[in-house]
């Protein structure tokens, strides 16, 4: 989710295994991200360096209107550096502007003499950015936002620098985290083994890679775990929170430190979540006024039968439905908790898991040792975590949420901010 993406990324062709072709390839990459510089600096017709399929899905007009968005946040394009071929026909680069910089990749279509089939620009951060900086545009979003940024080591979390980081905020598939923790303690303790096969069953409304397997397909702790995790699969993540048990989640909340647990007791199911928004104002009112054992009562008496062949549309896709009742949540340093939680559960599968999407540009995640994420959104919701380890060995937490009960927030605004917090947590200390 997270780029602004500027083009559609194509199939590549592979080509020769030579040297020379491979100079050839490299020579012609630099060549086309020449003319892109050229493009953005609006001295080349973009006719002349983009492939049709490129304008046809942006437009020269468009493209246009998205050069200067970046250069009004960055200054006038300058030009690039460390740049760095990347697979056959990919290349990845440092777009440098008057006033900041932003990592950038291109990729070349099909031919001898191809252009330029795809181009990305990721997060523009400015040559002058400081922790204090950021709070500042943390501070100018509407709705609610924070951050903090963690150091982790033997003992508790060290907030390094936070806006909001205390106050709870919904945080959407975020809370997954706790799944993935209680099922890795559940495997450390013996209970079970990421090898375990279970069957599909219950599955959430439509969506992910599980729901579209058969009932009774088998398949692994592991490849659950995995995909919730990387794709937010949530039929994956409901099979989980039914296998390891409301007591085990309930343990993982407060060993991992949430400041109040009871906030996410009992655990919902993506699949309750959806069947209470969609039950209306009088049903989200109850549920949320109600004690964790009145909770569970309600739970148990929800007609789940047939949410996996529910709409979507019914509950998102048309604005904020309930978040201040109805959701996962969770401050900064409670998300900060549970990742150190993980970390400590010091196991190869885990890292493996939060590992499989970074969330992040290639040129990003290279510039860390370590980079595993888990995010969340829904309406009016966006929350964002990495667990970070840089070549000394430092570990860092960088966590962000923005919630908004009025309006949808804007997701790419929000994930420019939170890769800047990403970047200040590799600098700042």
């Amino acid at each position: 989710m997270l780029a602004l993406v500027l083009g559609l990324v194509l199939a590549l062709v592979p080509g020769s295994a030579s040297a020379q072709a491979e100079d050839a390839t490299e020579a012609l990459l630099r060549d086309r991200a020449d003319q892109v510089i050229a493009v953005m600096q609006g001295t080349r017709d973009p006719a002349q360096t983009f492939d049709a399929r490129f304008l046809n899905e942006v437009p020269a007009e468009r493209l246009r209107a998205l050069t200067a968005q970046i250069t009004a946040q960055g200054g006038a394009v300058e030009g690039y550096a460390d740049f760095r071929r990347e697979q056959q026909r990919s290349a990845t680069f440092t777009l440098k502007l008057a006033n900041a910089t932003a990592p950038a990749r291109i990729e070349l279509g099909a031919g001898d003499q191809p252009r330029v089939a795809g181009f990305r620009i990721f997060a523009v951060t400015p040559l002058a950015d400081s922790l204090d900086a950021l709070e500042a545009d943390f501070a100018a979003l509407p709705g609610t936002a924070g951050f903090a940024l963690y150091r982790l080591g033997d003992g508790a979390p060290a907030l390094v620098k936070g806006r909001k980081a205390t106050v709870p905020f919904a945080v959407g598939s975020s809370f997954k985290l706790y799944v993935l923790a209680a099922l890795a303690r559940q495997v450390n303790e013996g209970k079970r083994r990421w090898s375990d096969v279970v069957p599909v069953e219950g599955k959430s409304f439509p969506g992910g890679t599980i729901h579209t397997l058969p009932d009774g397909a088998p398949v692994t702790l592991h490849t659950l775990a995995s995909l919730m995790i990387s794709i937010s699969d949530n039929t994956a993540t409901d099979m989980l929170v039914r296998l390891v048990g409301q007591d085990a989640l309930d343990r993982e909340v407060r060993l991992a430190g949430h400041a109040k647990p009871e906030a996410l007791a009992p655990m919902l199911t993506t699949a309750q979540l959806f069947a209470l928004k969609r039950g209306g104002d009088a049903v989200t009112r109850d549920y949320a006024r109600a004690t964790p054992q009145e909770r569970q009562r309600r739970l148990d008496a929800l007609d789940l039968s047939r949410i996996a062949q529910a709409d979507p549309g019914e509950v998102f896709g048309h604005g904020p439905v309930a978040i201040e009742r109805i959701e996962w949540f969770a401050s900064p340093a409670d998300l900060a908790g549970v990742m150190d939680d993980l970390r400590r559960l010091d196991s190869r599968e885990v890292f493996d898991i939060l590992g499989i999407n970074p969330a992040m540009d290639d040129a990003s995640a290279r510039a860390h040792a370590y980079v595993g994420y888990k995010g969340g959104s829904e309406d009016g919701v966006i929350s964002m975590t990495w667990l970070l380890r840089d070549a000394a060995g430092t570990w860092s937490v960088a966590t962000g949420s923005w919630n908004d009960g009025k309006a949808p927030v804007d997701n790419q605004r929000f994930e420019l901010l939170m890769l800047r917090l990403a970047r200040l947590a590799r600098l700042a200390r």
